[in-house]
């Protein structure tokens, strides 16, 4: 990322992580923690929309095309989809905490 965080985005990158563990991983509360991923998308985005240098987005784009997408899956049991929500949920909050922490993403951390 060329541009450092702003200390406006990392409080708000700080909140949408606090807001995460508080909604929990629940099948009802999915929705909130929908709207909160695509809230630190969007602050992501303030800084470009090319992932090549916007390492922020980029490992959010990831988690997105790995963990997200396994949560709009099809399961036999609740227990099974809130597992899914729930390693999501986990994969977001590290992406924040390593954004929040550097000022940016390491590509090489987020890609799992």
């Amino acid at each position: 990322m060329n541009k450092p965080l702003s200390l406006l985005h990392k409080r708000q990158l700080e909140e949408i992580k606090r807001d995460l563990s508080a909604n929990g991983a629940k099948e009802g509360s999915f929705v909130k923690v929908e709207l909160l991923f695509y809230k630190a998308i969007s602050v992501a985005r303030e800084y470009g929309d090319d992932e090549r240098e916007n390492y922020l987005l980029a490992a959010l784009k990831q988690v997105q095309f790995n963990q997200y997408q396994q949560t709009n899956a099809l399961f036999k049991k609740s227990t099974q989809r809130e597992q899914s929500i729930r390693r999501f949920i986990t994969s977001v909050k590290s992406v924040l905490a390593t954004g929040i922490r550097n000022g940016f993403v390491n590509p090489n951390l987020s890609r799992q």
